[in-house]
């Protein structure tokens, strides 16, 4: 059960993200990330497949090349509080010619599962914003 918690909240996180702009739908969740000390507000729709967050208020987007945390939540069956880490690499083949662009954020929100009631999401997204400057 456990393993399936985390695997639905990955897949959630990992194909999740929104790739039109969310901003005005009534779906769009907000999101206030940390990139390195500096606060970066997102969108994204949690039932899309593409892997970017549209910056808000920018033309800008961060794309996602992997995502890592914790998610912690309270066992139904045993009342005990659980805390899983996981990381997930985002996309396929090599990522060429992104290192000096990748970035890394971070947030913290929860969200409600049907079966696990209130899971806490501590999250590292790592990527890069666009327009990629040179």
């Amino acid at each position: 059960m456990l393993l399936a918690a985390t695997t639905a909240i990955v897949a959630v996180l990992a194909v999740g993200m929104a790739s039109a702009d969310p901003v005005n739908s009534k779906n769009a969740q907000i999101l206030t990330f940390d990139c390195g000390g500096e606060e970066v507000t997102v969108a994204t729709l949690f039932n899309n497949r593409a892997v970017v967050f549209n910056v808000v208020d920018t033309t800008g987007n961060f794309v996602i090349t992997r995502v890592e945390g914790t998610a912690t939540f309270t066992e139904p069956e045993t009342g005990e509080m659980v805390k899983e880490e996981f990381v997930e690499p985002i996309g396929k083949g090599k990522k060429r010619g992104l290192g000096r662009s990748l970035t890394t954020c971070d947030t913290t929100f929860s969200i409600e599962n049907p079966e696990l009631g209130t899971i806490t999401l501590d999250l590292t997204f790592t990527g890069f914003f666009t327009p990629r400057r040179g």
